[in-house]
């Protein structure tokens, strides 16, 4: 698999844009109302904070309970085949023979299998779980997460960092929109959809949140 078709590839690229529309949104406001750019870089910076470690939190709980569902999960399964693991067995028979295999041969698969790891496979089988998640997973996860946010909120950050002046021209606001563009391609690819429609949605979202966000900076100042 190539590795901008992942699904990896896409949750980094989602977040990404979340992080370039949220502090472009930030700073445009400030420039709106005429900020200065210190102003400008203090807010780029704390957007850039907040927004990684509100994304790191928001994943690593999402995560989390992901894996204390499935734990729970897995735990019920265990219980269940040391109670009674008859039913289970007739349980697994039944989806294979749902799936076109002779009972006969359905029987004999669900007898294997039950006996080389009767949860395993009933967690397979019935839940599509083939393993675990790790416990390093919520964390990990949480930590791509804000990566990937801190990668798109860098970008107007560099811009502020390069060009101080550029937040009064149109310099920050294409880059912003190049950015956006190349993100939600790979968004598009990842998930074999229509690149033309992502990158419409998303030029649009990111259009309308710095022109809402500058017009307000301008009404509030």
């Amino acid at each position: 698999m190539r590795w901008y078709r992942s699904e990896a590839a896409r949750d980094f690229a989602v977040a990404t844009n979340d992080g370039i529309i949220a502090t472009a949104g930030v700073l445009q406001g400030f420039a709106g109302a005429g900020a200065t750019s210190t102003t400008l870089l203090v807010a780029s910076l704390s957007a850039l904070v907040a927004g990684s470690v509100a994304s790191f939190g928001a994943k690593y709980a999402e995560l989390a309970a992901a894996r204390d569902a499935e734990r729970a999960l897995i735990a019920e399964t265990e219980r269940d085949i040391l109670e009674d693991a008859s039913d289970d067995l007739d349980d697994l028979a039944a989806y294979f023979v749902e799936r076109g295999v002779p009972v006969p041969t359905a029987r004999e698969v669900a007898d294997h299998l039950h006996r080389h790891d009767a949860v395993g496979a009933q967690l397979e089988v019935e839940h599509g779980i083939d393993e675990p998640t790790p416990p390093s997973r919520p964390l990990l996860g949480g930590l791509l997460n804000a990566a990937a946010v801190a990668t798109g909120s860098a970008l107007p950050l560099l811009i502020l960092l390069a060009y101080p002046a550029a937040w009064e021209s149109w310099a920050v606001f294409v880059a912003v929109l190049i950015s956006l563009a190349a993100t939600s391609m790979l968004i598009a690819l990842s998930a074999h959809t229509s690149v033309p429609r992502a990158l419409r949605r998303t030029l649009a979202i990111g259009l309308a949140t710095m022109g809402l966000s500058y017009l307000a900076g301008l009404v509030v100042f």
